[in-house]
């Protein structure tokens, strides 16, 4: 996908965040999630940091500085390793978006979605392909950190749906590009013997 057609993914991925957040009552966003005690607003916190720290990484971190990782796959399977940043800081994490649920409105959540996030889209697509200083961990292209964005979003609105009770309704170029991420991420000799029933590993998952 061009860095075009990774934009333009994100942006319905997160018209169906914008979409959902105004339908929910206060009922549902204190339902829980399958994300150990977060509720549907602890989750949803969470998430709408993707959209505002998007619009910091480009209005603020595009740098020249040469690429430390050429993926997207490559970060996350650095950050999912034993030692890496997905689970050295899951407490901190999981703590922040607790705390960003109660320091935030619904409606300020929901705009992240519908506001924030399509602004700093608009203002990705004037830039063409730079690289970006991703959040002080990595240099990479910035169609890399927007897969990244998609990634994220996708799963976590999974989490939503599923917390709601709604059956699964994610745009089909994110669930695409999340699956291609996420095979990129795992050994690939491993990968292609798991999911064809050839070897039993301890594969899965291979994200968190």
């Amino acid at each position: 996908m061009t860095i075009d057609d990774r934009l333009t993914t994100l942006d319905a991925l997160w018209s169906v965040w914008a979409a959902t957040g105004r339908t929910l009552n206060d009922a549902d966003w204190d339902k829980p999630t399958r994300l150990d005690d977060w509720t549907v607003r602890h989750l949803w916190a969470h998430a709408a940091q993707w959209p505002f720290g998007f619009a910091v990484l480009v209005e603020q971190w595009v740098t020249d500085a040469p690429a430390t990782h050429a993926s997207a796959a490559a970060l996350m399977a650095e950050f999912n390793a034993p030692d890496g940043v997905a689970n050295t800081m899951r407490s901190h994490v999981a703590s922040a978006g607790r705390e960003d649920s109660t320091k935030y409105t619904v409606e300020q959540l929901v705009t992240q979605f519908a506001s924030t996030g399509p602004t700093a889209i608009e203002a990705a697509r004037k830039l063409g392909p730079v690289r970006v200083n991703y959040f002080g961990r990595a240099v990479m292209p910035l169609e890399e950190a927007v897969s990244i964005g998609i990634l994220e979003t996708t799963i976590h609105l999974l989490d939503v749906q599923r917390a709601l009770d709604l059956e699964p309704d994610v745009p089909a170029e994110s669930l695409h590009h999340t699956a291609a991420v996420l095979s990129q991420i795992a050994p690939p000799i491993d990968f292609i013997e798991a999911t064809t029933g050839r070897a039993s590993t301890d594969l899965f998952p291979v994200l968190s």
